[in-house]
């Protein structure tokens, strides 16, 4: 008898996780977009025009880049940095959060469901995608990091970085700067476009490449995506520009009307393509929601 009562309330047990997967699911299926990983190279950066983002997922229109958070951390003084204080993905934790505003309620649905994805996909041996990101077009990066001296203290948020992770439509001023950029032609308006929205590192951290290890986390991000290429507007002096530069950027003079800043009042209009490479997940201690 005993044996039976154990027998049912396993049963019981195992029709309720099963039903907490089930509404789990529908939560997952409205908090993230599930995309399949895609490495961008310049053989393949131009996708098929069948890959296309519908219209449920394309951004209308950029938002404003200059925003007082664009500040970066490595635009000057690099003579004065050494290779000792470079900080590398080993010393960062980075965490994918909603953006800004975001309600207490609307976090906690998405951490909800990323829990919930993780344990049916534990229960199914799925493996899921290395990162998933939230509908509604935008998210945060954070950078945690812990001082070696320091093992007892908790990690500090010591950058947050915002930009967009749906794949934004291209156009004619998109197409031409990627012909005349990258000597590539894609198909009329097929690129995939993503952004950068602000970039921001506490400034003890600054020239200790912070800012260049987040555009990389941002790039993988964005890749798995299926993005093609990333846009942003460098909101400040030369030594900016050029720093972006020195991270794989080029100026897009095509774009400054495109992304609200006509004659270079809000900045520089800059342009790269998006990829990540091969193990790059495994180095990155990247944790999402």
């Amino acid at each position: 008898m005993s044996s039976s009562n154990n027998f049912n309330c396993w049963r019981h047990l195992y029709y309720a996780t099963v039903l907490l997967l089930l509404a789990a699911a529908s939560w997952i299926s409205e908090a993230f977009i599930i995309v399949a990983p895609a490495a961008t190279t310049k053989n393949n950066m131009m996708r098929s025009s069948s890959l296309r983002p519908t219209a449920a997922t394309k951004i209308t229109s950029f938002p404003l880049f200059a925003t007082p958070d664009n500040t970066n951390d490595d635009k000057s003084n690099e003579s004065t940095t050494t290779t000792k204080n470079k900080l590398t993905h080993a010393d960062i934790t980075w965490k994918l959060r909603p953006p800004e505003n975001t309600s207490k309620l609307a976090r906690l649905k998405t951490k909800f469901g990323a829990n919930a994805l993780r344990l049916y996909s534990k229960l199914k041996g799925k493996t899921l995608p290395p990162v998933l990101c939230p509908k509604g077009g935008r998210a945060m990066l954070e950078a945690y990091y812990r001082e070696p001296a320091g093992l007892l203290k908790r990690r500090r948020m010591i950058g947050r970085f915002g930009f967009t992770t749906s794949r934004g439509p291209s156009n004619n001023e998109i197409d031409t700067t990627i012909r005349q950029v990258y000597n590539i032609n894609p198909p009329p308006l097929s690129a995939t476009i993503a952004a950068i929205i602000y970039m921001y590192v506490e400034p003890p951290y600054r020239h200790r490449d912070v800012g260049s290890l987040a555009l990389t986390v941002i790039s993988a991000i964005q890749s798995v995506q299926a993005v093609d290429f990333t846009v942003l507007v460098a909101a400040g002096d030369e030594r900016l520009v050029e720093w972006y530069e020195k991270n794989r950027y080029v100026r897009a003079p095509l774009l400054q009307e495109v992304m609200g800043s006509a004659g270079g009042e809000f900045g520089v209009t800059m342009i790269a393509p998006v990829g990540v490479r091969e193990g790059f997940f495994e180095e990155c201690d990247l944790k999402w929601w």
